[in-house]
């Protein structure tokens, strides 16, 4: 009877661990923004972001989330928040 109470409650704790992951992984899917602000053939255009190509050059203003790996050409005051992605408490 033990080994059965036991087996269940190690099921269901796997259970909500596995739930809690998949919804974690979801809310970084939306993480992502849809478009960007891209310069192509020497003007700026919003094109979808898994539009983007290595060699891009992209702007992103104050507040936007960041569409892609990138290199960082030029900017001012800058400060990445990294909380999401450590667990770290927002200061």
């Amino acid at each position: 009877m033990v080994l059965i109470v036991l087996v269940f409650i190690t099921a269901t704790l796997s259970f909500a661990q596995r739930s809690k992951a998949a919804s974690l992984m979801a809310d970084f899917k939306n993480f992502i923004p849809a478009e960007a602000l891209c310069l192509r053939n020497s003007a700026w255009a919003k094109i979808e972001a898994r539009l983007l190509v290595p060699g891009d050059i992209i702007k992103v203003k104050g507040g936007d989330n960041i569409p892609a790996d990138m290199v960082i050409i030029s900017c001012n005051e800058m400060k990445v928040n990294n909380a999401s992605l450590t667990g770290e408490s927002e200061d």
